[in-house]
Formats: C-alpha cells, structure tokens, sequence
C-alpha cells in the first residue's frame, strides 16, 4: 500500500532523498517572509511620498514646496533653511518664499534683539540671494 500512496503522490515527496535539503517549510516559517515583505512595501511607499513630495516636476500649489525648490536652486545648507524660514515668520509673510523677494527683510536692525547674533548670516544669505552677478 506504501508503494501505492507513492505512485499516486509522486510530487508530494520529491526532494526527500537529497541529502542536504534540510527540512520542509511550515505555515509557522511564512511569518518571517510576510513581516520582511510587509517591511518592504512600507519602505518602498515611504520612498514614493518622498520621491513625490520632491517632485519639482509636477505643478503645485503649496508654498513651502516653493520654499524648498528655492533654496535647493540656491544651493543653501539646513541651517540658512531654517534661518530663512524663521526670518519669514517674523516678518509674518503669507508665503515663506516672498523672503526671497524682499531683500529689505535682511535687514537686522528691526528685528527682536536674539536676532542680532544672526546679523552676519543674514548679510552672507542677503549676499548670496540678491548680489550674486547672474552670467
């Protein structure tokens, strides 16, 4: 009767003979390859929002996506980002990029007194975005 079970399943136990191909995957083995593949298409969705929200391609009403294009033309580092941004706010403009309009808004002798120590990096940023000769 074992012989006939065999003959009637061959497939079910082919590779049972090979001397080093270990044991047989179980339901119980499927939850490692599901949490690796979940963690990928979690990784791979986060990549795409990244990758859209960068898009400088698609058109787009959102100002601080103008804001960030701008300074990337400008080639500016995080921290003359932020310092731009907050120069921005305390000027209580409507969109952050209109500081790249203004070069008034430079000017540290009306700002808050903590505003001060920043005078130096705002005359380089005002420097960099409206005195840099255009070739």
């Amino acid at each position: 009767m074992n012989d006939l079970t065999r003959l009637a399943w061959p497939l079910a136990e082919i590779g049972d003979n090979f001397p080093d191909s270990g044991p047989r995957l179980s339901w119980s083995d499927l939850w490692a390859y599901g949490i690796a593949l979940l963690v990928a298409a979690v990784v791979g969705a986060a990549v795409m929002i990244v990758r859209r929200r960068n898009d400088m391609t698609i058109h787009c009403e959102n100002p601080w996506k103008l804001f960030r294009e701008l300074c990337l033309i400008h080639d500016l580092d995080h921290p003359s980002r932020r310092l731009l941004a907050s120069l921005a706010a305390v000027r209580r403009y409507e969109q952050p990029a209109q500081i790249f309009l203004t070069p008034a808004a430079f000017d540290a002798s009306d700002l808050p007194e903590d505003w001060q120590a920043r005078a130096g990096h705002l005359r380089r940023l005002k420097d960099i975005l409206f005195d840099k000769q255009l070739s």
